[in-house]
């Protein structure tokens, strides 16, 4: 029961980054968490399809992963942001990441 409790807890913090930066209701930042949880949850198995907004508005079309297989050389150390959501993108072959309220769809 303790990895319920520890995924609960990530996409309340989520959320509530999203509410206190976007100011819009809580119940769709709870949503947007929601999905980036659940895209997270994907990425970690196998690779996933995938748009979002870049920052300066144009779609950008990704496909991404988060398993070991991809992922090489990774210095870590550092604390995770829960602003953004970083993964291997497969086709740039390296490290991307983007903001989670500008998740547009999973495939």
């Amino acid at each position: 029961m303790k990895t319920k409790a520890n995924y609960k807890s990530e996409i309340f913090k989520r959320a509530w980054v999203l509410f206190y930066e976007s100011e819009t209701e809580f119940s769709n930042c709870l949503k947007k968490a929601w999905r980036v949880f659940k895209l997270k949850r994907a990425m970690a198995k196998k690779v996933v399809a995938f748009t979002y907004k870049k920052v300066n508005g144009s779609i950008r079309y990704a496909k991404g992963t988060l398993q070991e297989v991809f992922i090489r050389d990774v210095k870590g150390g550092r604390k995770p942001n829960l602003r953004t959501l970083a993964y291997w993108d497969i086709e740039a072959d390296g490290f991307r990441c983007f903001r989670i309220e500008n998740l547009v769809r999973i495939f």
